[in-house]
């Protein structure tokens, strides 16, 4: 059933990327259908387009698609909107994750601690970095806006599956 799950994230983030990839980027084909060189990537704020959280993350927040494919292997960056409370419990993923506070300031517990108490404030500009299969948890104080970089593809593990939102309440 794990795997089960697992796909499915991916296959939504597969599905999430490519809608994006198909509505912003410009056709890489030359004129006898050859492919072109990659190019650079320039994002301006204005043209970041948002979409509701994948089914892996609490509902209430909103995702945009800077880079990659989460569903993929290969490097991925995603920007996440979250409101005051909003809160994703304890889980880990397979690969490091690197992230990058924008606005706003959550508090993350790392390693099996439960003790909110005990966990980080990282406020706007503040960077962490997660080893591969660090368990944490976050909650956002205040409408909280953060980046996250990561090798794909990308999988989200919760430590209490009763936690995981892709699960039918009971």
């Amino acid at each position: 059933m794990k795997r089960v799950v697992t796909t499915a994230l991916a296959l939504t983030f597969a599905l999430f990327g490519w809608a994006l990839a198909r509505e912003k980027a410009p056709s890489r084909k030359g004129a006898a259908g050859a492919a072109k060189a990659p190019t650079h990537h320039v994002l301006n704020a204005s043209e970041i387009t948002w979409g509701e959280a994948p089914p892996g993350l609490p509902a209430g927040s909103k995702v945009a698609l800077l880079q990659g494919d989460p569903g993929k292997p290969g490097m991925f960056t995603v920007r996440v909107k979250a409101p005051d409370g909003y809160r994703v419990a304890k889980h880990w993923h397979p690969t490091a994750e690197h992230l990058t506070i924008l606005s706003g300031s959550f508090n993350v517990l790392m390693g099996d601690g439960t003790d909110m108490s005990k966990a980080t404030a990282l406020t706007a500009g503040a960077f962490a970095t997660m080893p591969a299969k660090m368990r944490h948890e976050l909650v956002c104080r205040g409408e909280t806006e953060f980046q996250v970089s990561a090798m794909g593809p990308f999988v989200i593990t919760y430590v209490n599956p009763a936690d995981d939102p892709r699960k039918p309440s009971p």
